[in-house]
């Protein structure tokens, strides 16, 4: 087993650009140049983390538009000294816009994998006849999969978004293909222990102020993408010997703030 790091740098990068525009705000200002002060404030960072990770998704990316409008949020509040009467409804407002950036992302990708499955056909594209058969894809955005219990599953790609709350699942394909698994102020946990990997598997994983356990065969090489900022990322699997087949990877790639990704095997 091995693991290897590309297409990402722990979040040097990000981290990187952040420092150097501070530094650069910091020099205007001892040059005698005037610099708004919100630019030095904190809700600040979540509005650079937002529009860097929009930036790195094509502007598709939940987890970059919520901490685009929780900086703002507080930016707005602090800057503009909003009244209370309106104050009250900027967060319900808030929840609305983001409910309803996630329901046209999630419209848009249906439409698209409607319209554009291979070869023009006048039938839709295969839902899944088993293990390892065709291809099947679950979401647990607006299913009961949300209130903390544990269950089992034949896909072979996941959607799972934790929004306040705790998700459980057990992959159980057989050509499991990846996906996207998001926890924002909640826990998810995938186990991949009992799955069997496609060539190519990508595993998008968004983290903010929550965590992520993924449980996987130590035996499955990994490579990891992933951009963490104040978070931390760990591989704890138990190592055995190599057997020399390296054809099972999996790429994990996303964005990790104000929390944790682990991995582990049992």
């Amino acid at each position: 087993m091995k693991k290897t790091f590309g297409g990402g740098d722990g979040g040097r990068t990000t981290t990187g650009l952040i420092v150097l525009a501070v530094g650069m705000f910091l020099l205007v200002r001892q040059l005698g140049v005037s610099v708004p002060g919100w630019i030095f404030s904190w809700p600040m960072i979540f509005v650079a983390i937002g529009l860097i990770t929009l930036s790195k998704h094509n502007f598709q990316s939940g987890f970059g538009f919520f901490m685009l409008l929780f900086g703002g949020f507080f930016l707005l509040k602090n800057e503009l000294n909003i009244p209370w009467e309106l104050e009250r409804y900027l967060v319900p407002g808030g929840l609305i816009i983001l409910g309803l950036f996630l329901l046209a992302t999630k419209n848009r990708k249906a439409f698209a994998d409607f319209t554009n499955w291979s070869g023009g056909s006048s039938t839709p594209p295969p839902v899944g006849d088993g293990p390892g058969k065709g291809e099947t894809f679950v979401s647990d955005k607006g299913n009961a999969g949300c209130s903390g219990g544990f269950s089992s599953v034949d896909t072979d790609m996941i959607n799972s978004q934790a929004l306040f709350c705790g998700i459980q699942k057990r992959i159980l394909s057989k050509n499991f293909k990846g996906g996207k698994v998001s926890a924002i102020f909640g826990g998810t946990e995938i186990d991949l222990t009992q799955a069997d990997l496609s060539e190519n598997a990508v595993l998008s994983v968004e983290v903010a102020f929550g965590g992520v356990k993924l449980l996987m065969p130590p035996h499955w090489d990994l490579k990891m993408g992933v951009t963490n900022i104040f978070a931390g990322v760990e591989d704890k699997r138990m190592y055995p010997q190599s057997t020399g087949e390296s054809n099972k990877v999996l790429t994990i790639t996303g964005t990790v703030l104000f929390g944790g990704l682990e991995i582990k095997s049992y």
